[in-house]
């Protein structure tokens, strides 16, 4: 199929109808929404499908109409000031499904839009479209009031935790525990030769520093971690090399204005598989390590009063995912005020060797089996395959003039 990719407000032809509108809001959405459009394309190998999203989704066929890039925000103030922005994207967003009529919207994750688009969209539902989310949000954690208004958004709702299916399904939600994606999407070996002859590593070893996806993150976590990491690495015997982890779409300004540390683009499973001990910024990216294996430091700041919310709202006593998935900290957590350069580097040290090390690296060996299993990705794209038999909504030629008339408005 080609595939179509353009910003936000720029012109192009398009195929007027769809049978899937997948909605990912974040480049772990984009991955596992790719992953499963290709499952689903080995089932419906005619299958037209179209997108908010980004480079994976683009990989795997999907027309995209909404690029995705600069939309992972969090915190109450960086959500306040992309509002407008992000309101005029979910505008758009919605004019292109009601032209392209899906038989399915499947949403992933990014539930501060996708539920509330789902609720735009309430009328298409009741002609017929279904609508899918992928990622029940944290209910258990904050904000548990919330669960019967999502059960009532959408037609089925995929959980990624086994406890989560009931916490919806008590409001009549057909909710599905399908397991993790990740599981699927990463390996339990993982080769790392390439990558010691790319950087010259020979048998050094390695500490890694990974500050997340967004530039906010970039820029508060860096210089606590750089300054961490090189105080932990002078007082290892081994003198470590360290690494820093890039996200190639942000500025490298951005990196050097916090360390000259080597910048490593991509590799991400490489480099967590060869490093020995990492500092990472809470999110998806910390449960990834940790199926490798990786004993870790999760880290997280964000403005004050986003964090004055938090401490209001969160119900549990862990956030990094291996914690939260093990139900005890199997790694440390250093957040807001709690995130200095003493601190960081005493964590990093005790993971490096010792009875620390070993507790982690014991904790993190339980992740598959406490994830449940592979097969995610499968059950999820049976779930999207059951709905679009179920759903009622029909093309024909009259749909078809109406949906081409609606996309030339939109232009």
């Amino acid at each position: 199929m080609h595939v179509r990719t353009r910003p936000y407000g720029t012109a192009m032809p398009l195929a007027p109808l769809c049978d899937i509108f997948v909605c990912a809001g974040e480049p772990s959405g984009d991955a596992y929404g790719a992953a499963v459009v290709r499952a689903l394309r080995q089932r419906r190998p005619d299958s037209v499908v179209a997108a908010m999203g980004g480079p994976h989704l683009a990989g795997a066929g999907a027309d995209i109409e909404q690029d995705i890039d600069g939309m992972a925000v969090m915190g109450l103030w960086p959500v306040i000031a992309r509002l407008p922005s992000l309101l005029r994207t979910m505008a758009h967003v919605e004019r292109t499904i009601r032209a392209r009529r899906p038989r399915v919207l499947l949403t992933i994750d990014y539930p501060g839009f996708n539920l509330r688009l789902a609720r735009r969209l309430a009328d298409l539902r009741a002609s017929g479209m279904r609508i899918v989310h992928v990622v029940a949000p944290q209910v258990w954690a904050w904000r548990p009031r919330r669960a019967k208004a999502i059960a009532h958004s959408v037609d089925r709702l995929l959980c990624f935790f086994p406890f989560e299916p009931a916490l919806f399904s008590r409001f009549g939600c057909h909710a599905q525990h399908v397991g993790h994606p990740l599981l699927d999407l990463v390996p339990e070996q993982i080769p790392t030769e390439a990558l010691d002859r790319e950087l010259g590593l020979g048998g050094q070893e390695v500490l890694l520093v990974a500050p997340g996806s967004r530039e906010r993150e970039v820029r508060l976590l860096l210089p606590v971690m750089a300054r961490a990491a090189l105080a932990a690495a002078q007082r290892c015997p081994q003198r470590p090399a360290i690494l820093v982890s890039r996200v190639p779409d942000l500025p490298l300004e951005l990196y050097r204005a916090a360390t000259d540390l080597p910048l490593v683009e991509g590799r991400w499973r490489e480099l967590c598989a060869r490093a020995r001990v990492g500092c990472l910024a809470s999110g998806t990216a910390t449960l990834e390590a940790g199926l490798i294996g990786l004993p870790q430091a999760i880290c997280y700041r964000m403005d004050t009063l986003s964090a004055t919310l938090v401490r209001h709202l969160v119900l549990t006593d862990h956030v990094g995912l291996p914690n939260l998935v093990c139900g005890r900290r199997v790694c440390p957590e250093l957040l807001q005020e709690q995130l200095t350069v003493p601190r960081l580097t005493a964590h990093l040290l005790r993971l490096w060797d010792g009875p620390r090390r070993r507790d982690c690296r014991a904790g993190l060996a339980e992740l598959r089996s406490r994830l449940g299993g592979g097969g995610a990705l499968d059950r999820i794209a049976s779930a999207v395959e059951d709905e679009l038999a179920a759903s009622k909504r029909r093309f024909t030629h009259a749909t078809a003039s109406e949906s081409s008339a609606r996309l030339k408005a939109i232009r």
